[in-house]
């Protein structure tokens, strides 16, 4: 991510913070101007070159999503009128913002990052839908419906929409990998970051509080902390952040052994 990107993110993610109001139907319109993008790459160019007026790109902003509600028009507006390092990154943008919108407006008893993790495991584990949740040769909208139709009414509106638009406009990404990246994005909405942490036997709740100050202590803030069950991890625990991976299983302790008694 260049530095522009980076500074503007930060920004259009402090705008976002400071709406009063945060729904369903702005995320929606946010990814429909998000998909929009991606099918018009001469509309994602024009809308982020900085060398045009703000007032330019605003305008046209304007016109291309003139049907889209006045809050989503308006975090578009202000979108547009920042510095890209690359042209897809506004498009990026628009998902992520979507993304937190939907953090934002679930139901505080609602798990979307479980939600979000749940539905990367069901995919993952049939190797026929995760083909055809990633054909390309199937339209964007016939992934999402394919989406709709596996999850119906068993997630909540806000895993829906995030799961069906991710499918609908892939970019070269894996769908474990983008629903992965969306968790992330929900956890941090809520200022944490995200831990899977793989067990062969479900964690007690003296465990569970030891690996989250191990995680405060690394990392500086809370995580949520996802659940995997490994039988092949044996003894300890192995927890995943991010690229970081911290191995306490008898298992790794082992083969460290063994790699040193070899050396």
């Amino acid at each position: 991510m260049g530095a522009q990107t980076r500074q503007s993110l930060d920004q259009a993610r402090t705008l976002l913070a400071g709406r009063s109001a945060l729904s369903l139907p702005l995320a929606q319109n946010l990814f429909a101007a998000a998909l929009g993008l991606s099918g018009s790459p001469a509309l994602r160019s024009a809308l982020s070159d900085s060398a045009s007026e703000a007032s330019t790109r605003k305008n046209l902003a304007a016109q291309a999503f003139a049907s889209l509600s006045t809050d989503a028009k308006q975090v578009i507006d202000g979108l547009v009128s920042m510095r890209w390092s690359r042209a897809e990154d506004l498009q990026g943008a628009l998902e992520d913002l979507g993304i937190r919108v939907c953090s934002g407006s679930a139901d505080p008893k609602t798990d979307l990052v479980g939600e979000l993790l749940a539905i990367s495991s069901l995919v993952h584990s049939d190797a026929d839908l995760e083909l055809g949740l990633g054909s390309k040769r199937a339209s964007g909208q016939a992934r999402a419906n394919l989406m709709g139709s596996l999850l119906g009414t068993k997630v909540s509106g806000e895993a829906l929409a995030i799961a069906r638009h991710l499918v609908s406009d892939p970019r070269g990404r894996r769908i474990g990998a983008m629903l992965h990246s969306a968790a992330v994005t929900v956890a941090d909405h809520h200022g944490k970051g995200l831990a899977v942490v793989s067990v062969a036997q479900s964690l007690s709740s003296a465990q569970r509080e030891n690996v989250a100050k191990l995680l405060r202590k690394n990392y500086g803030r809370d995580h949520y902390v996802a659940e995997v069950q490994n039988p092949g991890v044996i003894g300890g625990v192995k927890i995943r952040v991010g690229h970081d991976v911290i191995d306490g299983s008898i298992q790794a302790r082992l083969q460290d052994l063994r790699t040193q008694l070899a050396g």
